[in-house]
């Protein structure tokens, strides 16, 4: 398991994807789990799935996102904002890779490589009660800090172009930036890291 710490916006998201093209993992999928839109009542569903009848409206049966990712990799992004009741549902099957689907008998297994991304600094959380210990030491295997971009200064022109690159095809048409551009964007401090440099170009 990967532990992606970071601000907002510093691309926690594309370092994940990172991860995974270039693992063995690559051409498998790559699902991602928003971990503040997640109800008690949706989690379970979502996550493991359910069988059919398994509660009131669950007509048929519906594969969770550890089944659909199996042999690839779960990103869950902002683990830190996960209830407290979530927490829990999350350890076994970060263990051991074992789950059932909601209303099933047969315990099911996902082999699914695990990174997680925050912007909160979860050992603080865990010494303030408010994330599971338990949890954080599985989550928290490989620990990469992302740093903000006004601490990487010299790197905003090649993530510029990077960005431009992709701009450029959603326009359908070429764009780059001057010199005079390239030093005012260096002088910057970036308060939105490299989602407010995305948004300026």
């Amino acid at each position: 398991p990967v532990l992606l710490e970071g601000e907002t916006g510093t691309g926690k998201d594309l370092a994940a994807h990172f991860i995974h093209e270039h693992s063995r993992r690559t051409g498998r999928p790559f699902l991602t789990l928003d971990c503040t839109v997640l109800t008690d009542s949706l989690f379970e569903s979502e996550v493991f799935g359910h069988e059919r009848g398994a509660f009131t409206g669950s007509v048929g049966e519906k594969e969770g996102l550890f089944e659909l990712v199996d042999g690839g990799t779960l990103f869950l992004d902002e683990i830190g904002d996960i209830a407290p009741s979530l927490q829990a549902k999350l350890l076994r099957v970060l263990e051991t890779g074992e789950y059932r689907r909601v209303g099933g008998r047969r315990t099911r297994y996902t082999n699914a490589r695990i990174i997680c991304a925050t912007n909160r600094n979860l050992a603080r959380d865990v010494a303030a009660k408010t994330f599971r210990e338990d949890l954080y030491y599985r989550i928290d295997c490989l620990h990469i800090q992302v740093p903000s971009l006004r601490e990487r200064l010299d790197d905003v022109p090649l993530i510029a172009e990077a960005l431009l690159e992709s701009i450029s095809q959603t326009m359908g048409r070429s764009c780059w930036l001057s010199v005079e551009a390239i030093q005012a964007l260096k002088r910057y401090v970036y308060p939105g890291n490299v989602r407010e440099l995305r948004n300026i170009l």
